[in-house]
This record gives structure tokens, C-alpha cells and sequence, in this order.
């Protein structure tokens, strides 16, 4: 299902009809797998209340400290948990239940962000209760991003998770773009701090209300299993069965998405609310059109799932060359017109790499080990992106923001050259493409 059908000879019309095709079809098989509504839902809900937090949270401390350090730093603070929950904890997902540990996580969230609202409301916020919290939060989040990464692997078929992966892109960015606009009109309208403690609070109902859905979605039961170890056979064909996942999903697949998370897309973090801050106009919220028109593009190219690791690194390495020409047009000129057209090729560049490379992951990894890949995966987003935001709010404070956007440029052209050169040796030391033509090939 979720592989584009071969094309037909005859005029291009076709694509069209065959793009509606695979549509229908995805539609029709939803129907009949009430966990894929129920976990688009939920997705679309949280959305609609982070939001609200992404506005407020960065105007937040920049009213507070004016720093577009402190605002690095509070992201560096709720990321690092993620890296530190990997070394510790890193098989902690395979012994539990995915997503029962995501239902905790969210009924902490609901605590967290209410008290942010109640802090804001009565004028109480400090920059060390904000790092406070965002540590709090980011131990909360390195559970919550894995296990919810493992309960759509674990919970939806297979032959979904390509397609389904790029219609929660498109349907969280439908929401990302109409939302922040609205959060953006309600903080610019109050000039103390209601108007940011009402999106706190928006944040907390909203994942309050997911956790009925993610109840459903359990007692449902998942699609996939980890093998039963009853006895000693099965314990060892499990066993088995997990090493050669091991070698399937290679490091260097993490270290590109680590290149990706320090250099090329985690920069957007800071980059974005700064520059809304700076230029506090409210048409430049119309950013979030233009992301949204990026990743609805990038979305209808991404249902078609990669068949092998050296395919998914080819296409992430043109999300690069993308992303290095968007910071271009950023270090060119800050503009109205061009910092659309550069947010655009970002978020499509971005949303493009992220479907493929999820989606080749979750069909590749084994149940048994599904918990412990989306903590790799994990690591190498969330937990990497303390260096993307402290390196990037230092290089604002120090060089503003067209010369930060020409190093990123510049960075991410050096490493497009290092892939390049990695990928070509591996296909000569590899006879045959071994390593790259399929999800069960051993990993260098």
C-alpha cells in the first residue's frame, strides 16, 4: 500500500490519478484500523496545544532576559535528558509497555504546563524556575518522544507507516500553521502576562484531552509483537533475532541524523523565534503558511517508502544541498519575501527527511528492539539538539543573523561533500551493494 504504483506508460496525467490512488486506499484501510484515527487524533490534539507553547515559551524569556543565549540555553536544558536517558536507560522501552509509559509522560505534561500558566499568570516567572521546569520537562520529553516513535511502529501495520507518517507531517502542519498565528495575535495583544499564560494553559488541556485516545489505542492491543519467550527455543530464536537487528540499523545512519540535528534543521529552533522577536511584525507569522506549503510539497513525494539504507542516505543529503541554499538566501537578505521562501525550503526539507528516514527505521527495526532503536533515534535528534541550540545562540549573540545563517551555509556544504565521499567508498567496498539495498543487510 504504501508504495507509489509503478508508472504507466502515457501522458503525465497519470501521476495525478495514481497519487489520488494510493489516497483512497490509504483512506479506506484507516477505516478499518481505528488505532491509526485514534493516533492521528491524538497527534493533531497535542499539536493544537504545543503550539501555543512553541509562541510563548521564547517570548517568554526574551521578555524576561532579552538573551537569545538564555533562550538556546532553556532548549539545550530540555534536550539533554534525551542523550543521558540513552546511556542509561537505553533498553528500558523494550521491558515496558511503549505506550503506557507515553500516557504517564502526558499526565505529567498537563502538570507542568499548568503550572507554567499559574507562575505567568501571578507575574512569579524567573529564568531559573523556566531552566527548572525545562529540565523537568525534558526528562519527561527523552521518555515521551522514543516511546510514542515506538508505539505507532508497534501499534500500526506496516505497510501504513510510510504513508502514515506523511500524513501526520501534513496534518500537524496544517495545525502548526494556523495555530502560532493565533497564539502570535493573542501574547503580541496582552502586554503583561496573561496572554502567555493562557497558551500555557491552552497546551495543558489539550494533552489533557489526548489521554482518553491514547487509552483506546491500548486496549485496542498492537499489530506487532516481540516475540514470546516462554522457553528456551524461543528465548533464543528472540535473541537472535534482535542481534541481527542490530546489525541492520548501522550507527552511521545515527551520525547523519546527528549531522542533521546540530547543523542543518535544529538551528531553526532558535533561528525562527528570534527572528519573529526581533522583527515583532505580525506578518511575519505568515511563516507558518509558508512552512506549511514546504512540508505539504515535501509530504506528497515522501509516502513512497526507501528500500534500503543507502537509499534513504541519498535522499537525506538532498534535504542538505535544500537546506544549505535556504540559510543562503537567509544570509542574503532578512526580507519578508525571502525569509518565506527560505522557511519553506527548510520545513519541506526537513519534513521530507524526517518521513523517510522514521519510516525506513520503523519497518527495519525488529519488535524486539523497537523501544531501543527510537531511543538512538531519539538521541540523535532531540538529545542532539543542546549543541544546535547553544552553537546557534551563541553565533546570533556574537555574529546576528545573516552571518550565522553563511557558517550554517558553509557547514552544511562541507558535510554534503563529506556524505558524498562516504557513501562513494562505501559502494566500493561493498561488492554487490550489500549493506544498501534492503532493511535486513548488515550495517558497517
Amino acid at each position: 500500500m504504501s508504495e507509489r504504483p509503478a508508472p504507466l506508460p502515457g501522458p503525465p496525467p497519470h501521476r495525478p490519478r495514481s497519487r489520488f490512488a494510493t489516497a483512497a486506499r490509504l483512506w479506506r484501510i484507516g477505516r478499518r484500523e481505528p488505532r491509526f484515527g485514534w493516533l492521528l487524533l491524538d497527534n493533531l490534539i497535542t499539536t493544537f496545544g504545543a503550539s501555543f507553547t512553541l509562541i510563548a515559551l521564547p517570548f517568554l524569556v526574551m521578555r524576561l532576559t532579552g538573551s537569545a543565549f538564555d533562550l538556546g540555553l532553556t532548549a539545550a536544558i530540555e534536550a539533554l535528558p534525551s542523550v543521558l536517558f540513552l546511556f542509561f536507560f537505553g533498553g528500558f522501552l523494550d521491558r515496558a509497555n511503549p505506550i503506557r509509559v507515553l500516557w504517564i509522560c502526558r499526565a505529567l505534561y498537563v502538570v507542568i504546563n499548568a503550572s507554567m500558566g499559574l507562575l505567568t499568570w501571578f507575574g512569579l516567572m524567573t529564568i531559573e524556575i523556566i531552566y527548572a521546569l525545562a529540565l523537568f520537562g525534558g526528562l519527561v520529553w527523552a521518555v515521551a518522544y522514543p516511546a510514542g516513535r515506538a508505539s505507532f511502529g508497534l501499534y500500526i501495520r506496516k505497510g501504513l507507516l510510510p504513508a502514515g507518517n506523511a500524513v501526520f507531517a501534513v496534518a500537524s502542519s496544517l495545525a502548526m500553521m494556523l495555530l502560532p498565528m493565533l497564539a502570535g495575535s493573542l501574547i503580541l495583544a496582552s502586554s503583561d502576562g496573561h496572554g502567555l499564560a493562557v497558551a500555557f494553559w491552552i497546551d495543558a488541556l489539550s494533552v489533557a484531552a489526548s489521554l482518553w485516545l491514547l487509552a483506546a489505542v491500548r486496549r485496542r492491543g498492537p499489530v506487532r509483537r516481540p516475540a514470546q519467550t516462554g522457553d528456551a527455543a524461543d528465548a533464543s530464536l528472540a535473541n537472535a533475532t534482535a542481534a541481527a537487528s542490530t546489525q541492520a540499523i548501522p550507527r552511521s545512519y545515527y551520525l547523519y541524523l546527528l549531522v542533521s540535528t546540530v547543523l542543518v534543521f535544529g538551528p531553526v529552533q532558535i533561528l525562527l523565534p528570534v527572528l519573529l522577536v526581533e522583527h515583532g511584525d505580525a506578518r511575519y507569522f505568515l511563516v507558518y503558511v509558508a512552512q506549511f506549503a514546504g512540508i505539504a510539497a515535501a509530504a506528497s513525494f515522501a509516502g513512497r517508502a526507501s528500500t534500503g539504507l543507502g537509499e534513504v542516505i541519498v535522499k537525506l543529503l538532498a534535504c542538505w544541498a535544500v537546506a544549505a541554499m535556504a540559510y543562503g538566501l537567509l544570509a542574503w537578505n532578512a526580507g519578508l519575501a525571502t525569509v518565506l521562501a527560505a522557511f519553506c525550503l527548510l520545513a519541506g526539507a526537513s519534513n521530507f527527511y524526517g518521513i523517510q528516514s522514521l519510516s525506513w527505521l520503523q519497518r527495519s527495526a525488529a519488535a524486539q528492539r523497537m523501544g531501543r532503536e527510537m531511543t538512538w533515534f531519539s538521541a540523535a535528534t532531540m538529545g542532539a539538539m543542546p549543541l544546535a541550540t547553544l552553537s546557534t545562540g551563541l553565533l546570533l549573540e556574537r555574529l546576528r543573523l545573516a552571518a550565522t545563517s553563511q557558517w550554517l551555509m558553509t557547514l552544511i556544504a562541507l558535510c554534503l561533500l563529506a556524505g558524498i565521499v562516504h557513501l562513494r567508498l562505501r559502494l566500493v567496498r561493498v561488492p554487490a551493494l550489500q549493506t544498501l539495498r534492503g532493511p535486513t543487510a548488515p550495517g558497517a
